[in-house]
């Protein structure tokens, strides 16, 4: 019995923690791609800010702005503090998990507000090129809700029953119609790609990036 509640347990976090990268990217104020730097990185260079107790520092170093409802003015290799909460000795605290290192980690950090990095930053080597380029050429429509985004496949609405690696491979946009419609990259999430059989090719070609 044991194993299984464990197992439950397990499959619980990893759904809680897969989300839409569109969605994610809609809800925040801010997206950048930047490079946390080592502790002390930025002595003398910026305004260190209080930490309350539970959180820890950010030294960051933006290297691409994809999301700017700020106007913070950040842009190439500025350099910033920021906080969060700190993870190290609660997994479950609400801040980004990104472990502190002695050298420079490229990441994806989302803020709603300036001096606050969200929990759901992650390592940009860790990101599909799918969502890359998403990001680089400003194609996540966030005039398209994803829970009610409809996949011209499956002919549903809503999130799709993806995997957590898939959805964020997938984007929701405005199509001839103006209607909104799941996009995918090479596959979706209803294995919609070059290697379908001819009858679904025809279905699917919409669905490629």
């Amino acid at each position: 019995m044991l194993p299984q509640l464990l197992f439950l347990l397990l499959i619980n976090i990893l759904t809680c923690r897969a989300y839409v990268a569109q969605h994610e990217f809609c809800k925040s104020a801010v997206v950048v791609r930047a490079k946390i730097l080592p502790k002390g990185s930025l002595t003398g260079q910026a305004t260190k800010p209080n930490v309350p107790k539970f959180f820890r520092l950010f030294e960051i170093k933006i290297q691409e702005v994809f999301k700017d409802d700020l106007s913070s003015g950040w842009d190439k290799d500025s350099v910033h503090y920021a906080i969060s909460k700190d993870t190290t000795f609660n997994p479950d605290a609400d801040g980004c998990d990104i472990p502190a290192s002695s050298t420079s980690t490229d990441a994806l950090l989302y803020f709603d507000t300036l001096d606050m990095v969200k929990r759901t930053c992650k390592y940009w080597s860790g990101m599909s090129s799918f969502e890359k380029k998403t990001l680089r050429k400003d194609l996540y429509d966030c005039q398209c809700d994803v829970d009610q985004c409809y996949d011209p496949v499956s002919r549903k609405t809503g999130k799709p029953d993806c995997d957590r690696r898939r959805m964020n491979m997938i984007r929701c946009s405005r199509d001839a119609g103006n209607k909104c419609v799941w996009n995918g990259a090479k596959k979706t999430c209803v294995s919609c790609n070059k290697n379908s059989p001819a009858k679904r090719v025809k279905q699917c070609g919409l669905l490629w990036f």
